[in-house]
């Protein structure tokens, strides 16, 4: 009989549901199934994550392993692993983490961008003009060689902050706003900030021992930068990576590897290598727009090596404008005008007992200049600093044992080495 129901409408029963009972037969071995493939899950995941940083013995490039800021992208660092009684896997966790840490430390100091608490780095410095501060010793250090040299360099700021702004433009008439060759409102603004910068009255870095300093600024020159927006008073900029790798390069010494060499696009390396093991770089020469590469360049041994150009090698160079006629325009500026001068399209100059600040400190006033001057290299050899540059497609060098070879050599361009004073 069909019960009806709303209205009168038939509606269909549905059958009652059975109730069935799960067998308990295999729920232990389904268990311990489950178990054994968890647990081998578990041991390919961690094989393969120790195949990934396990490392063969040889060469092999150490990278910076952090998630702070660091100076690991200016830089590239390679090692040989394997040859201190290490393991090679071992050793390059040990390299990465001494050679992260020193990079983020190197970072904070040099910064001229950002702030950090209970850190006294340039940025810092820069806000508190007038007061004794103290820092940490390797910018100590850096501001004891520069002080030494007599560069003042170091005091144009406000110039190499408007020379960011040409090297960032992607229109030539968006350069022309900061190019003191092509504008003389900029270069007269240029000539009052390097007024100030080469008046030790205006403008000093006092140091006070036991790694205190003081930047000293004058009333009439705060009284200009207030006008002008001017916010940073020193700056390395440019030469910061040379001052970074011989930090980063003591740092890994100390830790007890010497078996590498670090290098930046910008033309600074330090080879730690003590083993007799041959290297090598490429020594470039501009003719107009055309670029060859000259010569190679091998050494052996220890060697800090700074390599100053006056154009952009590849598109990573950041510190360079190319106008449409070829005529570049690079950081290396005269502080006694604030234009930027390079007296040869290539210099390079190396040591094997200074380290790159100090080979550059020396280069500053050979390489920033209308003109190379020869007698200068000669006294820069007295020092202990040998040189090479290009000119008329010869190489010109003045250390007796050093080995050039000409493996680009075609038809059209030749190079030949010539030994020089």
């Amino acid at each position: 009989m069909k019960e009806t129901r709303g209205g009168g409408r038939n509606l269909p029963h549905p059958k009652p549901v059975n109730k069935i009972e799960l067998s308990t037969k295999y729920r232990r071995l389904r268990l311990i199934l489950a178990v054994v493939f968890l647990v081998a899950g578990a041991f390919f995941i961690a094989y393969g994550v120790a195949n990934l940083s396990s490392k063969d013995p040889g060469w092999s490039e150490i990278s910076v392993n952090s998630s702070e800021l660091n100076c690991g992208d200016d830089f590239v660092f390679l090692y040989c692993l394997g040859e201190g009684g290490t393991s090679a896997t071992a050793e390059n966790k040990a390299l990465t983490a001494c050679y992260s840490e020193a990079s983020e430390h190197a970072f904070r100091l040099f910064t001229n961008d950002v702030e950090y608490e209970k850190v006294h780095n340039m940025y810092y410095i820069n806000r508190h003009l007038n007061e004794e501060v103290e820092v940490d010793a390797v910018l100590y250090r850096a501001f004891s060689l520069i002080q030494e040299s007599g560069d003042r360099s170091l005091y144009l700021a406000p110039v190499y902050e408007q020379y960011k702004g040409l090297f960032h433009c992607t229109e030539e008439y968006q350069a022309v706003e900061y190019d003191p060759y092509l504008n003389r409102e900029v270069a007269d603004y240029y000539a009052a900030i390097v007024q100030f910068a080469n008046d030790s009255r205006m403008i000093n870095l006092e140091l006070l021992g036991e790694n205190r300093i003081c930047l000293r600024v004058a009333e009439e020159y705060l009284s200009f930068a207030t006008e002008n927006e001017v916010e940073s008073f020193i700056d390395f900029y440019w030469m910061k990576n040379a001052f970074i790798v011989d930090y980063l390069a003591e740092e890994i010494l100390s830790a007890g590897y010497s078996r590498g060499c670090i290098s930046s696009a910008d033309g600074f390396i330090r080879n730690l290598d003590r083993s007799g093991e041959s290297y090598a770089y490429t020594f470039y020469d501009r003719e107009g727009s055309m670029i060859y590469p000259a010569a190679s360049v091998q050494y052996k041994g220890p060697s800090s090596i700074v390599y100053l150009r006056d154009y952009a090698l590849n598109n990573a160079q950041q510190y360079y404008y190319v106008y449409s006629n070829g005529e570049c325009r690079t950081p290396y500026l005269d502080a006694q005008d604030g234009f930027c001068k390079s007296a040869s399209s290539d210099l390079a100059c190396y040591s094997g007992e200074l380290g790159c600040s100090e080979i550059l400190l020396e280069m500053i006033p050979v390489y920033i200049a209308d003109s190379l001057q020869k007698d200068s290299l000669s006294r820069l050899r007295g020092g202990g600093i040998f040189s090479i540059y290009s000119e008329d497609r010869k190489i010109y060098y003045n250390d007796v044992d050093l080995k050039l070879s000409f493996p680009y050599n075609d038809r059209n361009v030749q190079y030949e080495a010539v030994l020089g004073k």
